[in-house]
């Protein structure tokens, strides 16, 4: 059926016509800049039926609850410079053995006994920190007796559960911020924060039976790593890189789920409130020197955004600040927020042989570590986020293991876990910087995060570029030397003056270049772990990017992975510029990918040699795109900054699908990308905000719609350059309504 239209018009709405549109109490959590004080803007947000749920004190901005059909009047409310969306942040393991279809990443060994380790100990058997902590510089520190002695390390994260014995005496405190009564420190809060907490500061050594898997596979791929005790036991230490740091948790995360922004910048505003009252001698004080997070989240605009800026707060109060890079590699342009704040320690994740050879044996019986992974070099983990950031600038700063760590947390408090992440590989940098505030009282903040990031060694791991690694893998002795020295400069680089263009900033400050049209290249020699992207403009109109992989070629049978075969995995990433947003992830050799509708922008085509190979390979990567000659709208104008524009449209009785989709120009090609939203009314007055995140396109899809007159709502969020010209195709079966 031809479905029968009317005239469309766009008119501004006033707040009394759209919140008469919408039947549903339909809002949105946001954050606002605004200088303090705050009670100017905060009777006004009330006024328009707002609540404003945070105050902070060390950035200038609060947190709201507040209708949809108020959030446009925000921008024109005396004093407000700006509002963001107030996004989703996230933490968690990956699961390192999805992607080849083998047993739950999570493996729990259940420990005969437990002993906890004195500073004496760990000094008498440097074994103890050989499974975790190799190649990170610690020896000559451990054994002088720097070992983070008394230095309290906050970590925001999920809190701490009770009873492992990992962290016995570690955790000095900590405080909520879900509000779900669980509290800090609970046995049903989520394990991440546990495991994160034994990274930084686990002591403690296990007996296992000489005959178990895990003793024989460390025996097998790190010797070193256990300890005898007799014919029939052995000990197997766990040690973090700063075993005698104290701990204080600030829980955020519930045990399932996201946490947002706005609850993050509340624990980073916390921190620094209980560091300054320790300064100032105020009971309840506690003398944070550095404080890990393993989080992050997307952003349109990196190191600018409120959570960066908190971060910037951190340093500039004199707590070294240790960030996930993210765990949404391996393409470029994949760094999460806050670890793009310019004052932050961006850490990525690398993989050591012997961590994960020793997994895959406890999954699938001794000896099957070394033929799962026949690389023994040091590679970066697949997952690990890669810069460089939309303004250009280069990172991660470090890496450290993040691939199959060893710890507890998971399951049941005398099991022993491994967990794979950019969340595991950061609390060990935060470890490091509180054994080198121990060691150089006077350094400053600036100086030991600067020291971190210039020592780090380039040099380690495999094939690997300044985009995914960084400097290099993160060394604690050169980072002591360089402070002993006085060698390092007590100021961060401020933000670079970016161009509005990505492409721009990529090309001028990296290797890659950003190429369109067609693009043919025959990608050789890629090593095991190895990466190579391909960034691909896609232009407005474009209805498909069509990706091909041809002639792979890798060494003899018999020199590859015998478990697999060796082949490439393949990642097609959207145009954002961080995030998780892949729309193609997995292992091949040849084939074609169809990405449709892809976002506008700078795409990502990144093509590695799998982690488990066994030869390098090569494959050939063809590249096209296809656009529609007469593009099909519903309407276009242009919208400012926090307009609101409405399109009728009639939706037939008997009506199957209703699809809406909604573009502008400046997309995340550009810096910062423009956020404008696309709202669905009913015409019941029912609310579709399917098309209201961080999307570009924004797009909708309804089964069964109502019949009758609808409304789609454009909202201009946030339009950077003050104005945009968007694009609104809304269909119905199928048909583009005119």
């Amino acid at each position: 059926m031809v479905m029968s239209t009317r005239a469309f018009f766009i008119a501004a709405l006033s707040l009394a016509g759209l919140a008469s549109l919408c039947a549903e109490d339909a809002s949105e959590s946001i954050l606002i800049r605004t200088a303090k004080p705050y009670d100017k803007v905060v009777t006004a947000v009330q006024r328009l039926g707002g609540q404003v749920t945070q105050q902070y004190k060390y950035v200038d901005a609060i947190a709201v609850r507040i209708p949809v059909a108020a959030v446009t009047q925000v921008g024109s409310i005396a004093g407000v410079t700006g509002y963001t969306k107030d996004v989703e942040v996230k933490a968690g393991p990956v699961d390192v053995s999805s992607r080849k279809n083998v047993n739950p990443a999570m493996i729990d060994l259940a420990a005969e006994s437990t002993t906890t380790l004195s500073a004496a100990a760990i000094t008498a058997n440097p074994a103890a920190y050989t499974v975790n902590n190799t190649l990170m510089g610690l020896d000559p520190l451990f054994a002088a007796g720097k070992m983070g002695n008394n230095i309290v390390v906050a970590l925001i994260d999920s809190g701490i559960r009770p009873g492992f014995p990992h962290i016995s005496g570690s955790v000095i405190g900590g405080e909520d911020f879900v509000g779900d009564g669980l509290g800090f420190s609970n046995f049903n809060n989520d394990g991440h924060g546990t495991f994160v907490a034994g990274m930084v500061a686990a002591h403690v050594t296990f007996g296992f039976a000489n005959t178990s898997t895990l003793v024989r596979a460390l025996n097998l791929y790190a010797p070193p790593a256990v300890i005898p005790v007799n014919a029939t036991l052995s000990a197997v230490p766990m040690m973090g890189t700063a075993p005698a740091a104290q701990l204080y948790a600030l829980r955020v995360f519930p045990p399932t789920g996201g946490a947002p922004n706005s609850r993050i910048i509340a624990a980073i505003d916390r921190v620094i409130e209980l560091r300054e009252k320790y300064n100032a001698g105020q009971a309840g004080g506690v003398n944070i020197r550095v404080v890990n997070m393993s989080l992050g989240g997307a952003t349109i605009d990196p190191g600018l955004d409120i959570e960066d800026q908190a971060v910037d707060a951190l340093l500039a109060h004199d707590i070294v600040p240790a960030i996930a890079a993210g765990n949404e590699g391996p393409a470029a342009l994949t760094i999460a927020s806050p670890s793009n704040s310019r004052s932050a320690i961006a850490v990525g994740a690398a993989s050591l042989p012997h961590n994960e050879r020793v997994f895959r044996d406890i999954q699938l019986g001794v000896g099957a570590g070394a033929v799962f992974r026949p690389f023994s070099g040091i590679q970066m983990a697949y997952f690990s986020s890669r810069g460089p950031d939309a303004d250009g600038r280069v990172q991660p700063n470090v890496v450290a293991n993040g691939f199959a760590n060893f710890g507890m947390g998971y399951g049941a408090v005398n099991n022993i876990a491994f967990g794979s992440g950019t969340s595991f590989a950061t609390p060990s940098v935060s470890g490091i910087a509180a054994v080198l505030r121990q060691t150089y009282p006077a350094a400053t903040a600036r100086q030991i995060r600067n020291a971190i990031i210039l020592s780090a060694n380039p040099g380690l791991v495999n094939a690997a570029s300044n985009l995914d690694q960084g400097n290099g893998y993160v060394n604690a002795s050169a980072a002591s030397a360089l402070l002993a020295a006085g060698a390092v400069p007590d100021t961060v680089a401020p933000l670079p003056n970016a161009n509005q263009s990505v492409k721009v900033n990529v090309e001028k400050n990296t290797s890659l270049n950003v190429q369109d049209g067609f693009v043919r290249q025959t990608l050789a020699g890629l090593q095991p772990g190895e990466r190579r992207d391909i960034v691909y403009r896609v232009s407005p109109n474009t209805s498909q990017v069509i990706v091909s992989l041809s002639n792979f070629a890798a060494g003899p049978v018999a020199s590859q992975n015998q478990l697999f075969g060796d082949d490439v995995l393949l990642a097609v990433h959207t145009a954002k510029t961080s995030g998780d947003d892949y729309t193609f992830l997995d292992f091949v050799r040849t084939g074609t990918f169809v990405v449709n509708n892809p976002e506008t922008g700078l795409i990502r085509v990144s093509v590695s040699g799998d982690w488990t190979n066994g030869t390098n390979v090569g494959v050939d990567v063809a590249i096209v795109s296809v656009t529609d000659p007469i593009p099909q709208f519903t309407t276009q104008s242009k919208i400012t900054q926090s307009d609101v524009q409405l399109v009728p449209f009639s939706v037939p009785a008997g009506a199957n699908g209703l699809e809406a989709r909604l573009s502008w120009r400046a997309d995340w090609g550009n810096f910062p990308t423009a956020d404008i939203d696309l709202i669905l009314i009913s015409p019941s007055g029912k609310v579709n905000s399917d098309g209201a995140h961080l999307n570009n396109p924004e797009s909708a899809k309804i089964a069964k719609p109502e019949a009758g007159n609808w409304t789609a709502l454009v909202n201009g969020f946030n339009i950077p350059a003050g104005s945009d010209k968007y694009e609104l195709r809304i269909a119905v079966d199928g048909v583009v309504l005119k």
